[in-house]
């Protein structure tokens, strides 16, 4: 066996160890906001008789809950993947 072979397989068997430790894993305390586990809004219940005035309202209403619910989504959507 040559000289450098006989150097190289001690050396090798030291790092085994170090390697091990550097694959465990590493708790990391992180929290997602309180407000992206809160479920989405539903729409307003449209009155018994429904004006034109409370259909567009209802509308706007139902829309803008949904934008907020998506906006939400995609929050924590970004926070789980590990994004900011």
């Amino acid at each position: 066996m040559s000289r450098s072979l006989r150097l190289a397989v001690p050396l090798s068997l030291l790092l085994l160890p170090a390697c091990a430790s550097f694959s465990a894993p590493v708790p990391v305390d992180r929290q997602p906001d309180a407000s992206l586990l809160l479920p989405c809004d539903r729409p307003a219940v449209p009155p018994e008789k429904l004006t034109d005035t409370d259909a567009a309202l209802g509308w706007i209403d139902a829309v803008q809950k949904f934008l907020n619910c998506e906006a939400r989504h995609a929050a924590l959507a970004t926070f789980v993947k590990g994004g900011k």
